[in-house]
């Protein structure tokens, strides 16, 4: 009878152990939902974060863009005035002051013997 005892105790606290064991894995796997979930939801939120610093990054380099264009387009625009002042007289002489370093030395050589206008 004694054996019968201790037979009956040893199943009822290897169902006990097995109990345990199902409550724990499922306090594990609980755990784990909630883990997941806080890993899902905190993976969110960078996503988030990136996408708004992409924006402002974004549309930070469209204005920095923009106000380069502006001023290299008013860069532009005062340099063709400044340069459209420039009389016709200083324009010519300009030209004639280079045109003998452009020319050939010896105008024969070039298969002609005109002059330039204006031209030493």
């Amino acid at each position: 009878m004694m054996e019968k005892d201790i037979l009956s105790r040893v199943i009822e606290v290897e169902r006990e152990i097995q109990e345990k064991l199902r409550e724990e894995k499922s306090k594990s796997l609980a755990w784990l939902e909630e883990v997941k979930k806080e890993a899902e939801e905190e993976l969110a939120r960078e996503e988030e974060r990136l996408k708004e610093y992409y924006e402002k990054t974004a549309a930070d380099a469209e204005a920095y863009a923009g106000k380069q264009a502006a001023e290299l387009l008013r860069d532009s625009a005062l340099e063709a005035e400044r340069l459209t002042g420039i009389s016709d007289e200083t324009l010519t002489g300009m030209v004639l002051k280079y045109i003998p370093g452009i020319l050939p030395a010896d105008s024969s050589a070039a298969g002609g013997s005109e002059k330039v206008q204006g031209a030493p």
